[in-house]
């Protein structure tokens, strides 16, 4: 079941999503592209893994939500074909990137190991830190969402 909650990052009160499964909830803020889990409790070995094999960027900007006892982190969102959305910068500073899934020409893919697509990470579109939302429209995961942005 999915229910619109209110952003405890950004405080936005229809874009953000609260997806609850049987045994745990995810979180997701399409306004200001901060993520959870309802598993990543403040302290928890969980989330103290999940940390040590974060990018610094995610580890540095990571938000306590008090209200829940979780914590939420910019998102990196890999939807295969689609390609991937990610953070790029510092905690000054950062933007989004949507990295678009290539072929990978036959005569190249030695030097990929093997493989026949790529993230084309050097050609990735950038958006604003306000812009989440564009990024993921322009991967295609998210129509007719109104834009408060």
């Amino acid at each position: 079941m999915e229910r619109v909650i209110d952003c405890p990052v950004c405080y936005n009160t229809d874009q953000c999503f609260e997806e609850i499964q049987e045994t745990f909830s995810s979180f997701l803020c399409f306004s200001c592209g901060f993520m959870s889990d309802s598993r990543y409790l403040s302290g928890s070995p969980q989330l103290i893994e999940n940390l040590k094999k974060s990018p610094k960027l995610i580890q540095e900007e990571q938000f306590e939500d008090k209200e829940r006892g979780i914590v939420w982190f910019p998102s990196v969102i890999n939807m295969g074909e689609l390609g991937m959305i990610y953070p790029e910068g510092d905690s000054s500073y950062y933007h989004w990137r949507y990295a678009k899934l290539v072929h990978i020409p036959e005569n190249e893919r030695e030097q990929y190991g093997g493989y026949d697509k790529r993230l084309d990470v050097e050609n990735a579109e950038m958006f604003k830190q306000n812009e989440f939302l564009k990024a993921c429209e322009a991967m295609g995961i998210s129509k007719n969402m109104k834009d408060n942005g």
